[in-house]
């Protein structure tokens, strides 16, 4: 835990880097009618998301200590993606299909294809959930732990308000950039990507799983649409 002055400094970064870089991506997403920025904008967004948060973590003189550092730590948050997607996947596959059919009305299912599935999945990940995951979970979550003590011991992994504040944080900032009614339901699944992160000691599972996310979202609506 930090001092009273130290938790205040860390609050005050953390508030501050967050407020700009999520301002800074509501007036990229608003400004895609320019050609340069339409062009690359993904590029963009995911190159801010990343270098912003290192430098703050250099000019602080912390450490990166969210990534793996060997590859039995890569291997174990592969491990883990794999089976949580397996436990998770099956009932949020049968809900997403009550919802479609019950909630919205879509009666007809037809399997939707993915004919260019593996430029997708290395959208997702080098794109959509490495910057994200690095901002909110590597940087976010990790330096508000310095403030929140870990209270909670969830299925093997020491929690505290730094998990729920960066989800809720993760929430709101989707809303902020570009609004859409169900964007706080992000907030559940970031709490998933937080405990992963958590668990494993790095954001690799995070980021796996913010990606399958993701193309899942995806496909599901384009399957009943």
């Amino acid at each position: 835990m930090q001092s009273g002055i130290s938790r205040s400094k860390i609050i005050f970064e953390v508030g501050l880097t967050t407020v700009l870089l999520i301002v800074f991506a509501r007036f990229l997403y608003s400004s895609q009618n320019v050609p340069f920025v339409g062009k690359y904008y993904a590029t963009i967004f995911a190159v801010s998301f990343l270098y912003v948060p290192v430098m703050v973590l250099w000019l602080r003189k912390r450490p990166i200590d969210f990534l793996d550092n060997s590859f039995g730590m890569f291997l174990k948050g592969v491990v883990y993606f794999i089976v949580t997607a397996l436990i998770v996947y099956p009932p949020y596959l049968l809900c997403a299909h009550f919802w479609m059919t019950w909630v919205y009305g879509h009666q007809n299912f037809v399997i939707a294809p993915f004919p260019d599935i593996w430029k997708i999945a290395v959208f997702q990940v080098l794109l959509v959930a490495l910057p994200e995951e690095f901002f909110f979970r590597g940087y976010m979550q990790t330096t508000l732990d310095r403030v929140f003590p870990k209270k909670w011991r969830i299925l093997g992994a020491n929690l505290g308000w730094a998990w729920i504040i960066t989800c809720a944080v993760f929430a709101f900032s989707h809303s902020f950039v570009h609004y859409a009614w169900w964007h706080f339901s992000i907030f559940f699944p970031a709490l998933l990507f937080g405990w992963l992160r958590e668990k494993t000691g790095s954001i690799t599972a995070p980021v796996l799983f913010h990606a399958l996310a993701n193309v899942a979202s995806d496909w599901i609506n384009r399957s009943y649409f």
